[in-house]
């Protein structure tokens, strides 16, 4: 019975990789005060998709190129947090808003 010490270690090992994974998604929710909003745009190109050809092989598609908008909300105190398009388009200058931070 030497297997269940190593399904035991590989098991833990999963769970910590996956609660660290998890330790970089998390929000603490602030509200702010509104006191300015900004759209910004940037122009990203990413890897086209990898697919099978007719004779088997596999082939990189062009490269694809976008735009990526990013929303900002400032408060008061000038600091900038990130925030959601739907979040954006609620957000009112004066008007309290629930951002993570």
């Amino acid at each position: 019975m030497i297997r269940w010490p190593i399904l035991t270690i590989t098991r833990t090992a999963l769970l910590l990789f996956v609660l660290a994974g998890c330790a970089t998604f998390d929000c603490r929710p602030a509200t702010v005060t509104v006191a300015n909003k900004r759209e910004t745009a940037r122009f990203e190109t990413v890897p086209g998709a990898v697919r099978t050809t007719e004779l088997g092989r596999l082939e990189e598609d062009p490269r694809q190129s976008r735009t990526v908008r990013d929303y900002w909300v400032q408060q008061a105190d000038g600091k900038w947090y990130p925030v959601s398009a739907e979040q954006f388009r609620a957000a009112e200058i004066g008007r309290a808003l629930e951002v993570c931070e």
